[in-house]
């Protein structure tokens, strides 16, 4: 085999230089080669400001995903806002009608059992046992008469304040008025019939007695 042919077959059989992957690399070849081939490193360029350009685009499109992304989140977090204070509002509001509706069948309930209070009341101040049988009834009477007022406590029923306390024609009803130096004008001196209140809120006035005051003799005579 002549000399030429066997450096042809050699070279053949030599294995063959790695191509550089990326656009970078290729660059890079190029500068290192030591052939410089200006045409191979403009190739090489231009594949690299290509790449570069993708890649640019690729940020500005995740970019734009992004933005779109946090808009949604954004979004779905306001509508998730509004949502959970609009339940809680329906829950408030429930509870407040719940409540409302609870105290006025309350309220009616009450209603109907103050005419057997007043009964039990009345009764109460005029009953007069003198014999031991009388008192047993009268004993029964007044327990019958505790179990009435313990259940209505249990109801969240209060009494209206009377006696010595200042007038309000809000809870009061003045049904008589009587001179009294001894007392501030307005003052409640006496209860007639109770009045009564659930939650705040008045079922019935108490009927009372109301004071005022008069100018004494020589008030007058100086005028």
């Amino acid at each position: 085999m002549k000399a030429a042919e066997v450096q042809e077959a050699e070279a053949a059989a030599a294995p063959a230089e790695a191509v550089p992957a990326t656009p970078l690399e290729r660059v890079k070849h190029a500068l290192e080669s030591e052939t410089l081939d200006k045409d191979v490193l403009t190739a090489a360029l231009a594949e690299l400001e290509a790449e570069m350009g993708r890649l640019q685009s690729a940020a500005s499109e995740a970019g734009d995903r992004a933005k779109s992304l946090e808009a949604s989140v954004a979004s779905a977090k306001d509508q998730y806002l509004r949502l959970n204070a609009d339940f809680d509002n329906f829950r408030r509001r429930t509870r407040e009608e719940s409540a409302a509706l609870t105290d006025s069948v309350r309220g009616d309930v009450i209603k109907e059992m103050l005419p057997i209070v007043d009964n039990f009341e009345l009764a109460r101040t005029q009953v007069k046992a003198e014999t031991e049988a009388e008192q047993k009834i009268n004993n029964s009477y007044q327990g019958l008469y505790k179990q009435m007022v313990d259940l209505m406590r249990s109801l969240g029923v209060e009494a209206v304040p009377t006696t010595g306390t200042p007038f309000d024609p809000n809870i009061h009803d003045a049904i008589m008025r009587e001179p009294s130096n001894s007392h501030p004008d307005g003052t409640v001196l006496q209860e007639f019939r109770k009045g009564f209140a659930i939650g705040g809120k008045l079922i019935r006035p108490a009927m009372v007695k109301v004071s005022y005051t008069e100018e004494g003799p020589a008030a007058s005579s100086e005028e």
